[in-house]
């Protein structure tokens, strides 16, 4: 199945920028791997039918990090993933409170476990708790933003064993959805059902660029890269990610187009004597010809996705 990270958010008032508590869950093949949860101070009043709600009020966050602060934690978090919630609230809240600090969005593509069960689950009611408790799925305090979080990304797992799915993306078509929301500083897509009859593919994760928050400094800024050996220190997807997160763009052959080739640990039993892969060979090739790529090691590479 293909990887996910669920969100959930609490606010302080019925503005849905004052977020005061966030929830992430990483999902990898359904299983639950990794989780966020921060208490966030607003510095706004805290209504009090919302603090009935979740149970936070100011004193619970006067020690709390400011939503600013935790900024480039959810550029880790959720950049260039595949991020569900349990209705459009959360995402709607997280882009509000990003405009409000006058921040890039965040990107990432989305879709809504909520009207996803709606489609999928005869059952009177399709809020969190009702379909945790439809599935089985034990949520030890609800209205509490991490677990709400871990609570959707199950009852996503649960609805793709329950129909036999052999994947997320089969899922959502069969529930209707053929495409994904997008979220990003230079578009905004929903998550909604659409008179598309081709079915969309999430099974390849599209890494979406968002140029308006990269530095042109950046090494590898709107420029195109290729890997040959194996990276010491990451996967080669995770490596994808990196590029893109600076405003790169991967590519998985040499062409015309590319600018820089990384290369990491090569076999000498596989490539030779010498130790140059077939696209080190090509590159030094095309280079005589016209110098058009740079070739760089892993050391400089870390150099360029820290940037």
């Amino acid at each position: 199945m293909e990887d996910y990270v669920a969100l959930d958010v609490k606010t302080a008032n019925s503005s849905r920028a004052s977020i005061c508590a966030i929830g992430i869950a990483q999902f990898k093949n359904g299983e639950l791997t990794n989780s966020l949860y921060s208490l966030v101070n607003p510095h706004e009043p805290f209504a009090a039918r919302n603090t009935a709600t979740h149970g936070i009020d100011a004193a619970a966050v006067a020690n709390a990090p400011a939503f600013t602060e935790l900024v480039p934690l959810l550029h880790r978090w959720l950049d260039h993933q595949l991020v569900v919630s349990h209705t459009n609230f959360d995402i709607s809240a997280l882009r509000q409170t990003m405009a409000k600090y006058k921040r890039p969005q965040l990107t990432f593509k989305y879709f809504d476990s909520y009207v996803i069960c709606q489609q999928l689950v005869d059952y009177p009611h399709h809020r969190l708790a009702d379909m945790a408790a439809y599935f089985g799925i034990h949520n030890p305090q609800e209205h509490h933003a991490l677990n709400d979080a871990q609570t959707c990304g199950h009852i996503i797992a649960a609805l793709v064993a329950h129909h036999e799915a052999p994947t997320l993306n089969t899922l959502l078509n069969t529930a209707g959805f053929h495409q994904l929301g997008v979220s990003s500083q230079i578009e905004q897509k929903k998550f909604q059902q659409t008179s598309v009859l081709d079915l969309m593919d999430i099974s390849e994760d599209v890494k979406t660029a968002d140029f308006g928050r990269f530095t042109p400094a950046a090494l590898f800024y709107q420029r195109n890269v290729v890997l040959t050996g194996n990276l010491q220190l990451m996967t080669r997807a995770t490596a994808f990610q990196k590029i893109t997160a600076v405003g790169g763009t991967p590519q998985n052959t040499l062409s015309e187009t590319t600018n820089f080739l990384v290369v990491g640990h090569t076999n000498p039993r596989v490539v030779g004597n010498d130790g140059k892969s077939p696209k080190i060979r090509k590159a030094e090739e095309m280079n005589r010809i016209f110098p058009v790529i740079t070739i760089i090691g892993e050391s400089d590479f870390l150099k360029a996705i820290a940037q």
